[in-house]
């Protein structure tokens, strides 16, 4: 068999390109010499084509750590003609409404390669004191958080077996859950209430609540999470605001095609 003509081969295109999928391998981000390591560039390789994708809003860079990171203008165009768009799309309305009805941060995110947490999109809070992360943020610490135990809670029986494989339990506040048996025992309780919580797993002095966002086929795909200063959300508003995320996060199953039985 002819191989494929090579004619329109782009040198530093394929250098570029291997140098955004090591990025998002690395969602803390990498200084320009980790990067020309780890993708066999030069450092003045590198430099130049981590330079122009900065210049044009691909890449921002953290002046205190030198670190590259991708910018959400990446996920973006990643997500223009995608499902998790869609969902996007039309859970919008719905954060609005919710993020004004309690002047709480609204978060959706969702699985990704079912190893990651992805966060699609956020409606900001407009108190003076609020809680918001970047859209685009990733992380393999789904055992933290409303939001990731939301979904691994109505996951498939031999899906989120798989999941639970890959975790590795680490602590990152005192309040996290760090051991298999408790985090199934969290899920049970998830199912049963039809709602996550956060009581500071992830961030100190941050809570959390969420629920799950389902398919036309009842598959958990997003979830929709309510987080704030300790404060703002106290525990004992979690069942309240337990109940207004789950409608929320309904009403956007429903645009999916989901229907409650």
């Amino acid at each position: 068999m002819k191989k494929a003509p090579n004619n329109y081969h782009v040198p530093n295109l394929d250098r570029a390109l291997v140098i955004l999928d090591l990025l998002a391998k690395h969602p803390r981000g990498l200084t320009r010499n980790e990067i020309s390591v780890a993708s066999g560039c030069s450092t003045t390789m590198v430099y130049r084509i981590v330079m122009t994708f900065t210049k044009n809003g691909f890449l921002f860079r953290d002046e205190e750590s030198g670190r590259y990171r991708l910018s959400s203008k990446l996920l973006d165009l990643g997500c223009a003609g995608s499902d998790e768009y869609s969902l996007a799309h039309l859970a919008w309305p719905e954060m609005t409404a919710l993020r004004d009805a309690t002047d709480i941060t609204v978060m959706l995110g969702i699985l990704y390669n079912e190893r990651e947490g992805l966060l699609l999109e956020t409606a900001e809070s407009r108190s003076a004191i609020r809680f918001w992360v970047n859209k685009g943020f990733r992380t393999t610490d789904l055992h933290a958080g409303a939001g990731w135990k939301s979904i691994l809670a109505f996951l498939p029986e031999d899906k989120l077996a798989a999941v639970l494989k890959t975790l590795t339990y680490r602590a990152l506040t005192p309040n996290t859950i760090t051991s298999r048996k408790a985090l199934q025992a969290e899920l049970t309780k998830t199912r049963k209430r039809g709602y996550a919580t956060d009581r500071a797993e992830i961030t100190a002095g941050v809570h959390c609540v969420a629920a799950p966002v389902f398919d036309r086929v009842g598959y958990p795909v997003g979830t929709l999470s309510l987080s704030a200063p300790a404060a703002q959300l106290p525990v004992q508003d979690f069942p309240e605001k337990g109940r207004q995320v789950c409608r929320a996060a309904a009403r956007i199953s429903e645009k999916l095609g989901w229907k409650k039985l």
